[in-house]
């Protein structure tokens, strides 16, 4: 984003050519700490054999192993209007069995980190293939982008009003305002591992922004 303007106190007697205005350029940054209160988990299913001790297996099916997800995530208050199909299907893997098994994944928007402990604390072992927590936004993000923004203006001109104070100059405009915040971020993701034992989870209970702009000053 490229906002450019000139704007001069009436006291200043600066020059408007670009070679004639004493000016400086800054840049300014801050960082955000956002706890998310919404966020996506893709689970993925698949049918298994259960083995006997007396050496007979039996299927268990998709429908079954979708029902107890269900239930654990009606447990932890997921409305059916949460819950949607991302993937129905598989592939025979001829290497390890010549035995077809069907799968599926499901994604679930859940609102607290309260019901993401519990689905990790109830949800089955087995038929589990997956489960990893694939987005985490704020429902707010406006503002915050809003709160982010301006204290990275707030930095720049801090620097910039230091630099002038110690030169025995003083701010009376801006030439040129830059913003240099990336237009997305990143966000880590975490697979089995936050399933299986819950390390990084802490990771994923804040979104981290930095938010940046470059400030051309124009000084007397």
């Amino acid at each position: 984003m490229l906002v450019s303007a000139l704007v001069l106190a009436a006291s200043c007697s600066v020059k408007v050519a670009a070679e004639t205005t004493p000016c400086i350029e800054v840049s300014g940054s801050t960082t955000l700490n956002i706890v998310p209160d919404r966020m996506t988990v893709r689970i993925g299913i698949q049918e298994y054999y259960r083995h006997n001790p007396g050496g007979d297996s039996i299927l268990i099916r998709l429908a079954d192993i979708d029902k107890k997800v269900r239930n654990v995530l009606k447990r932890s208050d997921v409305a059916d209007s949460m819950i949607t199909v991302n993937d129905y299907g598989n592939y025979a893997n001829r290497y390890e069995s010549k035995k077809f098994l069907m799968a599926k994944s499901i994604d679930v928007k859940l609102s607290s980190f309260a019901q993401l402990e519990r689905i990790v604390s109830e949800l089955p072992k087995e038929g589990i293939t997956g489960f990893n927590i694939s987005a985490v936004d704020n429902s707010d993000m406006a503002r915050y982008n809003r709160e982010g923004l301006k204290s990275a203006l707030d930095a720049a001109r801090a620097k910039a009003e230091f630099i002038a104070a110690n030169e025995g100059l003083t701010i009376c405009g801006v030439l040129e305002i830059i913003e240099t915040t990336p237009e997305r971020y990143s966000m880590p993701v975490f697979s089995n591992v936050a399933y299986d034992g819950g390390s990084g989870m802490d990771n994923m209970r804040r979104i981290v922004r930095t938010y940046s702009v470059k400030v051309k000053y124009l000084f007397r």
